[in-house]
Formats: structure tokens, sequence, C-alpha cells
């Protein structure tokens, strides 16, 4: 707007000069004829000023657009790794290595992905830069020829002249930003058609190696003078572990976000136990420093906990370590290498002050194997003596792996499985020890590294699954000392089913890593993945085997986790413990909401149309009212009992001539446990529709009467004042409230007098009054009054 008003001024102000130096001639023909008013020219200005913010956008959208910095600063990067591959490719043409082999195919299909993603937004930003281009073009053959402008000296020359140059800018920008997209598509095109022939050579290399499989690469051992060392094996190791370092780099850029997954899980693991273990110390130190009042007992025996400390440093790092490898299955190799160490060192660490000393002593031995055995096989085309000591090496593994297992299978101080993986061990380097023999090195080395890889990985999983039981033994020891429960742990019930559901996972993911390095695991996942997602029909009904499986898993965990949720919160197994133990209802709504939440995720999982569903639920619907009506009632009873909570776990109630304390509120229904001890189950919809007496439902007082019988020939008086003494001295009876001591009955043999007085708890009024029956006779007997 300012540009606008400053032209029409200089406009107004030229016309105005004009008009002064025209006047006289202007007057002179007055008389002849009427003179034509001056045009002001509006609308060049306006042409002027539309063309200048044309202007404007057009460079600043030349410049948003083909912003290409990033991406040159990212292609050098990824035309070197394509060709660090081709040069790899090239030396090691003439023995296999399937590890580096699956690496370059994940790197690789990285960056095709990479470059195909350029190549669409260079693409699009040709179109862009074109279509500025042809609006320039427009704009150009709206402005008026260069014959035509003003001279340069008028305001309206002047500015044409800067827009004239604004738009020679615009032009050689446009230029300029067109010539670098052109350039960088080039070379984005260049790598694409290198990357795919480099999968090419990928493939190829792949099917050279299952060929392999079936004839020699080299000449076997018992033909020693066909054997020749490659000479630059050294040069060509180094040259390898130079280019890994570049891929690494690579992969860690691409990768980032597993480094940020491992950080995360160590800092939740290490949270987690640190916070527990702060949890349990006060409640100790509280326990030991108190000697008047029963401590709460801190339970923490040593074969409960072989790994854990307060500052749980090693083992939240063998937690992060044992499961990395599971997050890429076809890494790098100097990346694998990498965790792999780390790895060892923490379970070295970890077994240093944790396992037996023979135990400690054989996984030394292993991780010396390790690095011998991948030293050993790191070279591409071995001489004689390499091949030699390949396949003593091979032996000298049997044996360890033999003296492995029967240490094992003698003292049992891993976990089970452990014992077939060491056996597993034993024979893929006896297959490798023949491979090496007879000349097929590639696959000696896959067998060496597949066996080595997975004997330290199991150990590691084998103490990961050792780590994560104690860490939940924790977690319900501390729930437990949170809630001053004093009542029996009962964690082994939970740590069976926990240690079965771990060693299922570990297994599966071990069984990844194996068939991973057997470079079988693509073949196995195409033939699940296969089977899974095959739709098959019933009926009307389309299905998957993977959704059925899926909605069974769900289901199956939902129970699992309802079942033992309560452990969590602090319950107890003990019905002996005379403590209160109010857990409320909420306990049972939690429940609930997990079979809720699990339902609806089975449900989701099934993949079931919603018509299918709405026709189940009508089945049922016509279930429930044939036979499941007491069903039914009792579901949402327990539902009822969990609002209107007329008693909670931990109360003394009556119902139905049963009398008892409330162990635990079910679903479907609830728990009592008996004077005697016996548990009795009563179902939820007899405890909603029956009398209920809870004696404990304000509070744990109780008036209860004790029945004594004195002598004739007695003072009543003194007796009963006597009687009171003892009673209101004794703690545990209710002083706000008097004892009344009423005589019940008279006769020549004597008075029967009932007592008849409060109590603090409920669950104490048994052994009180056999406490306070001992009082009144001791003190009754000191004053000379006789009971009978």
């Amino acid at each position: 707007m300012r540009f606008r008003l400053l032209l029409a001024c200089l406009l107004l102000s030229q016309v105005g000069v004009r008009a002064v130096a025209q006047a006289p001639a202007r007057a002179a023909a007055r008389t002849k004829a009427r003179p034509t008013p001056p045009v002001l020219p509006d609308s060049l200005a306006q042409r002027i000023e539309k063309a200048y913010f044309t202007l404007s956008r057009i460079n600043g959208a030349a410049r948003r657009n083909a912003d290409t910095q990033d991406l040159s600063d990212d292609l050098p990067q990824v035309e070197e790794n394509l060709e660090i591959i081709r040069q790899n490719f090239e030396q090691y043409a003439d023995v296999v290595d399937v590890k580096q082999l699956q690496m370059y195919r994940v790197l690789l299909a990285d960056m095709q992905e990479q470059l195909g993603a350029w190549r669409t937004a260079l693409a699009a930003s040709s179109q862009q830069l074109i279509a500025t281009q042809a609006r320039l073009d427009t704009l150009a053959t709206q402005l008026p020829p260069t014959a035509a402008l003003p001279p340069a000296t008028t305001a309206i020359g002047r500015a044409l002249a800067r827009l004239r140059t604004k738009q020679t800018r615009a032009t050689e920008l446009l230029a300029r930003r067109r010539h670098t997209v052109t350039g960088l598509q080039t070379r984005v095109s260049e790598a694409y058609i290198q990357g795919l022939e480099l999968q090419d050579v990928l493939r190829e290399q792949m099917g050279r190696f299952n060929r392999a499989n079936r004839q020699a690469e080299l000449p076997p051992l018992w033909q020693p003078g066909r054997i020749v060392a490659d000479e630059q094996t050294s040069a060509l190791v180094r040259q390898s572990y130079a280019a890994q370092r570049s891929l690494v780099g690579y992969y860690f850029a691409e990768h980032w976000d597993y480094w940020v997954w491992m950080v995360v899980l160590f800092g939740g693991f290490f949270g987690w136990v640190f916070r527990n273990f702060r949890a349990l110390r006060p409640a100790a130190a509280e326990g030991v420093g108190n000697a008047a009042v029963a401590p709460v007992p801190l339970v923490l025996p040593e074969h409960r906990l072989h790994y854990l400390r307060p500052v749980p440093v090693a083992a939240a790092l063998l937690v992060v370590f044992s499961l990395a490898p599971f997050f890429d299955l076809q890494p790098p190799a100097t990346y694998t290498d990498l965790l792999q160490l780390l790895l060892l060192v923490t379970l070295t660490v970890l077994g240093w002050r944790s396992w037996p000393r023979p135990l400690f002593w054989y996984w030394v031995a292993i991780v010396v194997a390790f690095f011998v055995l991948n030293v050993t096989y790191a070279q591409r085309a071995p001489g004689l003596g390499v091949r030699w000591a390949m396949l003593l090496l091979n032996a000298g593994a049997v044996a360890l792996g033999w003296r492995f297992w029967r240490y094992l299978r003698a003292h049992r101080v891993l976990a089970g499985f452990v014992q077939p993986v060491a056996l597993l061990f034993m024979g893929l380097n006896a297959l490798a020890g023949l491979a090496d023999a007879y000349g097929r090195v590639s696959l000696a080395k896959m067998f060496t590294t597949t066996a080595i890889f997975g004997l330290t990985q199991v150990v590691a999983l084998s103490a990961f699954v050792r780590i994560v039981t104690e860490a939940f033994y924790l977690q319900v020891q501390r729930s437990r000392t949170a809630g001053a429960a004093s009542g029996r742990l009962g964690f082994d019930k939970i740590e069976s089913g926990l240690r079965k559901s771990l060693t299922v996972v570990v297994g599966v993911l071990w069984l990844m890593l194996f068939t991973a390095n057997l470079n079988l695991y693509n073949l196995f996942y195409r033939l699940i993945e296969r089977t899974l997602t095959t739709p098959h029909l019933l009926g009307s009904t389309t299905f998957t085997l993977g959704s059925i499986l899926l909605f069974v898993g769900i289901i199956f965990l939902t129970i699992q986790l309802q079942k033992y949720v309560g452990y969590f919160f602090g319950e107890a197994d003990d019905e002996f413990n005379t403590e209160a133990d109010y857990k409320g209802s909420w306990m049972v709504a939690i429940r609930l909401a997990i079979l809720a939440v699990g339902l609806f995720l089975a449900t989701l999982a099934s993949g079931l149309p919603v018509d299918k569903i709405a026709i189940v639920l009508g089945a049922l619907g016509v279930g429930i009212g044939l036979g499941l009506q007491n069903i039914i009632n009792n579901l949402v009873s327990g539902v009822i009992l969990i609002f209107e909570r007329p008693f909670q776990v931990g109360d003394y109630i009556e119902v139905k001539g049963q009398t008892g304390r409330v162990k635990d509120i079910g679903i479907r229904a609830s728990k009592l446990i008996s004077q005697a001890g016996s548990e009795i189950i009563l179902p939820n919809g007899d405890l909603l529709s029956n009398h209920v007496i809870n004696w404990t439902l304000s509070n744990n007082h109780i008036r209860t009467e004790l029945a004594l019988n004195l002598g004739p020939d007695i003072d009543l008086t003194e007796a009963r004042r006597l009687i009171s003494e003892e009673i209101l001295q004794n703690p545990n009876t209710l002083h706000k409230v008097a004892p009344e001591i009423l005589l019940s009955n008279v006769t020549t043999t004597g008075y029967d007098l009932k007592a008849l007085f409060w109590i603090n708890n409920i669950r104490q009024e048994q052994a009180l009054k056999s406490e306070l029956l001992a009082g009144i006779y001791q003190r009754l007997t000191q004053a000379g009054i006789a009971m009978r």
C-alpha cells in the first residue's frame, strides 16, 4: 500500500509539472477548442504493483520448493555406501559370507527406500519449478515492451526498471534451482540404478551360497597341495572393517530410534527395581528399630535374589543387551559384534558375583572361545594352517560344550532350556569341522557363528528370565510391605506361571536369532505368515488362523492377569492372618475391568464383523434365558457388591448361618474363612439377596460376654469391683464403655455372673477372653474369693 501511494504521488507531481510548463500554450488555445483533461496512468501502476508482488511470491516459492540442502548433504553418504558394497562384492566373490549378505540386503533396502523418496521429492520440485517458470513467462508478457516504457528519469520508468531487474534475478534463480534439481535427479537416478544392480548381485550371491552348500568352495584338507593362502588377506580384512565402520555409521543414523528404545528400557527397568529396593529399605529399618511393635517382615532370602542389587546397573544392562539383538535381526556385523561384546562383559560381571565358581569359569571359557572362533573365521580365503586351526578350534568347542552340558545336568544352576542348546552347540561345531575339512568354508563359518552366538545368547536369556522374576518378586514384596500385611507371601503360585511364560517368550526370541544366523528366518517367516494370514471360509464367515490364535492368546493372558493381579497389590494366601487385610471392592473392579478390556481386545483381534457379533450376543441372550440365569445373577450381584460395598475383604460377616472373615470377593462368588479355618464359598447372589450381618462394617469393636461361677459366702460387691478392674486394666478392651457385671443366677452352690464388655478387635475375641479369665481367677483368688 505504501508503494502504491508513493507511486501515485510521484505521478501526480509529474503531471503537475507538465501542466505548469504547458499552461501558456493551453491558455492561448483555449478559445479555439476545449482541451481534453490529462489521464493518470493508474492501470499501469496497478499492473506494476501486481507484478512486483507476483515476483516476490515466485522468488519465495523457488527458494522453498527447491530447498535441497539436506538431500545434498545426505546423498554423498549413500553413494559412498553403495560403492563400499560394490567393492566388497568384487573382493569377496570367491567365499560367500551369509551374515554380510544379510546385512547388505537390509542396507540396500533402506537406501533404495530413501532414494525412492528423494526421486519423488525431486520430481515434485522439478514440476513446481516448471510451473513457476511458466508463471514468470506469463508475467513478462503482461508488462509493456521496453520500447514503450517511459523514460528512466520518470518515476514510472524507474519503477519499471526495478521490476525488470527483479524479473531478471528471478529468472536466474529459477535457472540455478532447476540446474541443481536436475543434477540431483541425475545423481539420485544413478544411485538408484546402482542399488538395483547391487540387489541383483546380492540375489546372485545368495543363490551361489545355497549352491555352495552342496559343493566345496575350496580344496579339502586332504589335498594340501591345492590349498593356496590369499596373500592379501590381512589387507582385505582391514579394508573390510574400515568399510564396516562407514556402513555402521549409516546404520546408526538411519536406526537411531533403536538406541532411544534401549535407553528407555534401561531407565524403566533400573527405576523400577531401584524404587522397590528404596521402598523396602525404610520398612526394614523401622522393623529393626521398633521392638515394641511387631515389625513388618522383610523377607529377601538369598535363594530369591541372585542377580539384583539395590543399584541394579548391571542387571538393567543385561536386560537391554539381551533384547537389543531382536530389534533388528539383520544388522551390520560390526553392530552385532558390539552388542555381543557388551552382553558378554555385562554377564561376566554378573556371573562373577552371582554364580558358583565352576559355572563362572565355564562361562569364561565360552567367552574365550567366542573371541577366538570369530577372529579365526574372519578370514575369507584361509590357507592350510588356518584351516587346520579352524578344525582344531571346532573340536575344542565340541569338548567344551560336552563338559558344560554335563555340569549343567548335574547341578541345574541355569534354566532348563540351556542344556539342549549346549547339545546343539556341540552338534553345530561338529558340522562346522566337517564342512571345513571338505572345503565348505562359508558353511563352516555359518555353523560356527550360529553355535557360539546361540550358546552365549541362551545363557544371557536364562539370566534375563531370572532377573525379571526377581524384579516381580520385589514388586510383590513391596506391595505387601506398603499394605502393612504380614501374611504368607504366596509368590510361589505366580512364580511358576511367570517363568513358564517368560521361557516361551525367550524361546521364540532365541529361535528368531538362531534362524536368522542360519539364513532361514525369512523362509520360516514367509511360511508362518502365509499360514496365519491365509483366509478361510466357514459358511459366510471369513477368518484366519492368526486371528483365532490372537483371540485365544488375549483371552488366556486376560484370565491369567486377573487371576494374579491381586498379588501385586498385597494380597496374601495366609488364612490364619489375624490382622485386618482390607482391600475394598476396588480389587474386584480391577479384575472386571481387566476382563472387559481383554474381551474387547480379543473381539477386535478376531476380526469378526459387527453383525456376526450381534448374532453371537443374541444367542447368548437366549442361553441366558434358558439356563444361565443363576450365573448371570451372580455376575451382576458381584458388580452391585463392588459399588454398594456392604462388606469388604477382611470384614467379619454372618450370612445364612455361616460366620467368617471375608477372604476374597470374586466375580461370581466370594470366600469366607471360618473360625475353624475352613473356606466357605458363597455365590454373590446369595450374599446380595439374604440378610448379611457385618460385625466390622464401621469398626472392629464387638460386645462379648464372659461367664463366671463364684462360690457361696463371698462379698459379691467386692467380686464385681475386682472383675471390672481386671477388664478395664487390659489394653485390648474398650474403656469408654464401662463393663457390666450381671448376676444371672443364684444357687445353693454359689453365684452365676455374666460380664459384658467391649473389645477393640473382633479377631482377638477368643484369645482376649482366655487372657481375662486367667487374670480374673488370679485376682479373685488373691482376694480370698473362690471360683467353682
